[in-house]
């Protein structure tokens, strides 16, 4: 940047927020390349703190600061800003309080936020102390800088929360009591003010929203302060005092709402409105976090059990506002505040399981860790249980949870009727906190869980008492009742004879239809799937299985459907489930399912009830094998629709893997709709590749599998599979699984087509340190050779490095020497299939490798082989490596034979360990042994494999009889034995030798 700086930058960023695309890309790249000039964010500062200056400039100006903070700030960055330009900005940043634009104030805010997460304290040890003197003494509009300044505390004291490292915490726990103690005195001015000025009904609305965002900043402040940076709440007059407060704030800011409602509507009143809202939940979210981070200290204040007895009155007063719309049919005067009463739930819910943990493990708080901390736990309990937990407010809670709050709601109605499949979809939403009926079920479920045995008989005598109903509002009631069931099924089991239930109240409902029947069907329903996996009997089985059908039928209700088409699955997918009882129902459920699919539009719906075929489908196998086609039809048109959903496409996948599992042989009539998908997924050029590489890998995988025989559609993929060893992915055992595939299912094709790229892309992985890697690209190798003559590959394989990286690695002893004995595994192969031309191809390398002859360099290879076979752990491995060098003894190469005496020692080993194993133990290979890429029971591949393994020389190979061969031709190739003895035998030690032929002898 050249001397007048400032004048040249503002030029370029009036370019930068112009609305002509041209010249603001332009302008972006000049300010690129400005990042890294001297006092170029100084400047920008400057700029953003001139009123003078058009307003988007001075925000764009902001934008800019604040990156910049994030990217260049930090003394390790790249190109970091220096110490002086740091220090020029830090000084100006808390002058910034009485700028009216709220949009720049909040830019400051957070780049404050940031510097100081970095600077606080070591390089900016005032921060604090300067703004809470300016909250303390302000010079000018006093609201308006109390509101800037609240805004950038909260800000800084998120930040500073957010740091995890102990000396952090520490810090911030010294300098919060002070910080809270001036932040609690404005509340207390603010909130007096604003509901002084609310109940008088007499404000300027801008004066009156501007200090009601000021309390709403003081509470998140005092928030953050309480929750993070002041551990014992409940030691402290000034905490305890503002809790107290807290409450009776809360209180007449909730009765102010009340007033505000009934108020003829304006634009500034709605804004009010919001904001009294607003600072009601904040109310709500600083008890949520306190109880959270300090469940004990909380309890023991003395206004705590004062705030959760108003939460529960509360809730007890709107429910029964909600409930009267089911008897005059009109909407409540008032709306309901959910978030208000929501926020009350979760902290009777958290109340509930607190008091719950003490009293199973007192030891177990957070808190307990001296007698006196735990004695305090104690005290929290008994005055919780004391003073708010009563066995009356335990019955009252149930019943008013079941009586007014898990009742459906002319909402939830209405949306049953126009989005059925979105109302059955939100049913298994996790986002029970943020509604009130499904809020409701948990702090039901938490309360049931924890007093079982008082509650238990309560909910019995209530399923009694809904067995006949006669109005729409006992209805309600009755599906209340039974979601109660449902969901305590764990508390009531054993108390509740539910399979006498089952065949006495539920069966015979299911056949009742009238119209408000859609609601219990869907209830029992759901029911049933809640009860099925809890020990049901044979007989209780069946009659589920005729119950879930008959609500499956396509006269009933969609959302009934649905519910009973996810209760189905729940109960095949059971520990007790046996296919014998299932299939007299298979069919008729089948048509139905597939029915149901055919008929739901949207794309959740329809990848639930593929997850339900998906568990059908691993339970009962092939018996799925006649649905495969219907299905098939179904939803390959969805795959097609799918094309900006992944997720949705990746379940599709899902499913065409199982079908082709279930499928077989028979999975060939189907690879013409399945090998496109797996080009597609497989193709880097789809923005949808990263979600789906995974499962159509499995798709791609299972097919192979399954494939009685090549076929040119298969193998025209077969370069894609090649392509994928370019990138290292967490794909790339699959991707090997599929390339062996390939090679069992027609070797010669397979090299052929890509013995260059396949080699190539092998060699590339040789020095991985993973150990999993180096066995399953062995593998992958060692098929590759085993399955065509030589000579079809072994231009290719020399020409691909594949040999010269392995040797690298094992004559530097770059790895493990587990992960190196892995690799020599495709020598080993090599020396069985042809020895000769391994020989030939180690002098060749030894030709190229400067400072030793070819036989030096082949005796050393050789040395260390040998060396390092103790190293190979699995036996098939061993005895590979044994024929292999054997096989090598037998070219009666003269660098081979001066190894016999070491090669002796490895017969020793070997004879007697193959003598003790099982033979079929080496019709397994090392890499079968890995766990975590499942292939499917059985196929044809498996066939395939196992007859390759067979006919593997590790298999057939009698090895003493091999060794004994193998020394004739020695012994042939010196001209007989007293030549063999005297050149060779006489330098073995005499030991071995006994030993040889005691291990020959003993075969």
């Amino acid at each position: 940047m050249m001397a007048d700086a400032r004048s040249q930058l503002l030029g370029v960023l009036h370019e930068a927020a112009s609305q002509d695309y041209t010249v603001m890309r332009q302008a972006e790249e000049v300010l690129k390349q400005w990042e890294n000039e001297s006092s170029f964010f100084a400047t920008l500062q400057d700029i953003f703190y001139d009123p003078s200056i058009h307003h988007d400039v001075r925000v764009l100006s902001g934008i800019y600061l604040k990156n910049g903070v994030g990217r260049f700030w930090r003394k390790t960055a790249k190109n970091p800003i220096n110490a002086e330009e740091k220090t020029a900005i830090r000084q100006r940043l808390l002058q910034f309080m009485d700028e009216p634009s709220k949009k720049l104030t909040a830019q400051n805010a957070v780049i404050v936020a940031r510097i100081a997460r970095m600077d606080y304290p070591m390089e900016w040890p005032d921060l604090l102390p300067s703004l809470v003197q300016i909250i303390e003494t302000p010079s000018g509009n006093e609201r308006l800088i109390h509101d800037r300044a609240f805004e950038m505390l909260y800000e800084i004291l998120h930040e500073l929360s957010t740091r995890f490292l102990s000396a952090s915490r520490r810090q911030f726990a010294q300098v919060a009591p002070r910080i809270f103690q001036t932040v609690a005195n404005m509340y207390v001015t603010y909130t007096t003010n604003t509901v002084s000025t609310l109940s008088a009904q007499t404000a300027d609305p801008a004066i009156l929203l501007t200090e009601l965002e000021i309390v709403s900043a003081c509470i998140k402040c005092l928030r953050i302060l309480m929750v993070s940076g002041i551990r014992d709440v409940h030691k402290y007059d000034e905490t305890k005092t503002f809790i107290q407060l807290s409450k009776q704030r809360l209180e007449e800011y909730v009765n102010i709402r009340s007033l505000l409602q009934q108020q003829q509507q304006t634009p500034s009143l709605e804004n009010i409105q919001e904001m009294v809202n607003t600072i009601i939940e904040d109310h709500g979210s600083l008890y949520l976090g306190l109880q959270k981070a300090h469940p004990v200290s909380c309890a023991l204040c003395p206004a705590w059990t004062d705030i959760l007895g108003y939460y529960w009155q509360a809730i007890i007063h709107e429910g029964t506002r909600l409930t009267d719309r089911y008897k005059t049919g009109e909407p409540v005067d008032i709306p309901v505040f959910e978030q208000f009463l929501l926020q009350g739930m979760l902290l009777i819910k958290e109340t509930i399981k607190n008091a719950a943990q003490n009293v199973d493990n007192p030891a177990s708080e957070v808190l307990s860790v001296t007698d006196e901390e735990k004695a305090l736990c104690l005290e929290a309990n008994r005055i919780i249980n004391n003073q708010f937990l009563t066995t009356e407010f335990v019955n009252a809670c149930a019943e008013a949870l079941i009586t007014k709050y898990m009742l459906l709601t002319p909402v939830d109605m209405e949306k049953w009727e126009d989005d059925p499949e979105g109302f059955a979809n939100a049913i298994d939403s996790e986002n029970w906190e943020f509604e009130l009926r499904p809020c409701a079920e948990m702090t039901f479920m938490s309360l049931l869980t924890h007093y079982r045995d008082q509650l238990c008989p309560i909910l019995l005598d209530l399923v009694e008492k809904v067995a006949h109903i006669n109005t729409f509002q006992e209805l309600l009631f009755k599906d209340a009742v039974y979601a109660a069931v449902g969901l305590g099924v764990q508390s009531i089991y054993g108390r509740l004879d539910f399979e006498t239930f089952l065949v006495n109240r539920l069966i015979p409902e299911i056949s009742q239809k009238n119209a408000g029947s859609k609601i219990l069907h869907r209830r029992i329903a759901w029911l049933l799937g809640r009860w099925v996996n809890e020990g049901i009997s044979a007989d209780s089985r069946v009659a589920i299985y005729q119950g879930l059908l008959e609500l499956l039928v396509t006269q009933d209700d969609m959302v009934v459907r649905l519910t009973a088409a996810h209760s189905l699955r729940q109960a095949i997918d059971d520990w007790d489930f046996e296919i014998s009882i299932l299939l007299p129902y298979l069919g008729p459920a089948m048509d139905l399912l597939l029915k149901l699919l055919n008929e739901v539009e949207e794309s959740d719906t329809v990848m639930k009830l593929i997850s339900d075929l998906n568990t059908i489908a691993d339970r009962t196998g092939e018996h799925m094998v006649p649905y495969a086609p219907k299905i098939i039809d179904l939803l390959v048109p969805h795959w097609q629709r799918a094309e900006d959903n992944p997720l949705f496409q990746s379940a599709l996948v899902v499913t065409f893997t199982k079908i082709t599992a279930i499928l077989k042989e028979q999975s060939v009539h189907v690879q013409h709709f399945f090998l496109p998908i797996v080009r597609y997924g497989v193709n880097k050029e789809n923005k949808a590749h990263v979600y789906l590489l995974e499962d159509v890998l499995d798709l791609w995988w299972t097919m192979l599998q399954t494939a009685p025989q090549s076929s040119p559609e298969l193998f025209s993929m077969l370069p894609s599979a090649i392509g994928l060893l370019e990138y290292d992915t967490e794909g790339l055992r699959k991707t090997l699984k599929i390339i062996e595939s390939y090679l069992l299912l027609d070797g010669q094709a397979t090299l052929q087509q890509c013995a260059g790229p396949l080699f190539s892309g092998l060699a590339t992985y040789i020095g991985s340190t993973k150990d999993e890697v180096a066995a399953s690209i062995s593998y992958v190798g060692e098929t590759a050779l085993q399955s065509c003559p030589v000579q079809i590959y072994d231009e290719a394989l020399i020409q691909s490095g594949l040999l010269r990286n392995i040797l690298d690695v094992f004559i530097q002893d770059q790895l493990y020497a587990h992960a190196i004995m892995s690799y020599m595994t495709l020598f080993a192969r090599l020396a069985i299939c042809d020895a000769q031309f391994l020989l030939n191809y180690l002098r060749m390398t030894g030709q190229q490798v400067t400072g030793t002859t070819q036989d030096d360099f082949v005796g050393n290879v050789l040395e260390r082989w040998m060396e390092k076979f103790d190293n190979i752990g699995h036996t098939r491995a061993r005895k590979l490596n044994c024929i292999a060098l054997t096989n090598l003894l037998r070219t009666n190469d003269p660098v081979v034979l001066a190894r016999l005496p070491h090669l002796m020692a490895i017969w020793i080993d070997l004879l007697a360990e193959v003598n003790e194993v099982d033979e079929d133990l080496f019709l397994y290979a090392e890499a079968d042994l890995a766990g975590d890429v499942a292939e499917l029971d059985q196929s044809s591949e498996k066939d395939r494999r196992s007859k390759l393994r067979r006919e593997d020389p590790v298999y057939t190979t009698n090895l003493s009889e091999m060794v004994r061969q193998a020394l004739r031709i020695v012994e042939q190739h010196y001209g007989g034995a007293q030549a063999f003895q005297d050149l060779c035998l006489s330098k073995v030690d005499p030991t071995v030798l006994d030993q040889v032929n005691k291990a020959l002898t003993n075969q």
